[in-house]
């Protein structure tokens, strides 16, 4: 199944502010469930390579999800596997924001805090993209509509 991500919304048919239920009836049981120090419920799926989080400040409501398949497109690219400057020429222009650059030795987070997208790198490739759900000035979520 290829997902095109789309930054403040989800991926597809995916969006944030579904419950645990609703993303399971739509992609099945996950292969792994766990919960987060912070309280966030986490669902991984094998092989679409998906981890989901459900966050209980927001009645536990799906609001951040990382992508570590291939296959999955932003702004219509495949983007995992290739590398950071031509990622980040396109994504820059794609969101129209600077990223900034957090390095964390054994990998590289670039972030686009107006989107609430993350891009992880190893070796100079990126290796998973990471969306949230975007927040207002008062600190609560933007749920898209449906």
């Amino acid at each position: 199944m290829q997902m095109e991500i789309i930054p403040g919304v989800g991926a597809d048919i995916i969006q944030f502010g579904f419950t645990e239920n609703e993303v399971v009836t739509l992609l099945g049981e996950p292969n792994k469930a766990f919960s987060t120090d912070e309280g966030c419920k986490r669902l991984q799926f094998n092989e679409l390579r998906l981890e989901l989080s459900f966050e209980p400040e927001n009645e536990n409501r799906l609001g951040w999800i990382e992508f570590h398949n291939p296959t999955v497109a932003l702004g219509g690219r495949q983007l995992i596997g290739k590398s950071q400057q031509e990622v980040l020429l396109f994504v820059s222009e794609l969101l129209g924001e600077e990223p900034e650059l957090e390095d964390f030795g054994s990998f590289l987070s670039v972030s686009y805090s107006e989107n609430w997208v993350e891009l992880q790198f190893q070796f100079d490739r990126l290796d998973c993209i990471n969306i949230g759900v975007i927040y207002d000035e008062a600190g609560n979520p933007k749920w898209p509509s449906s």
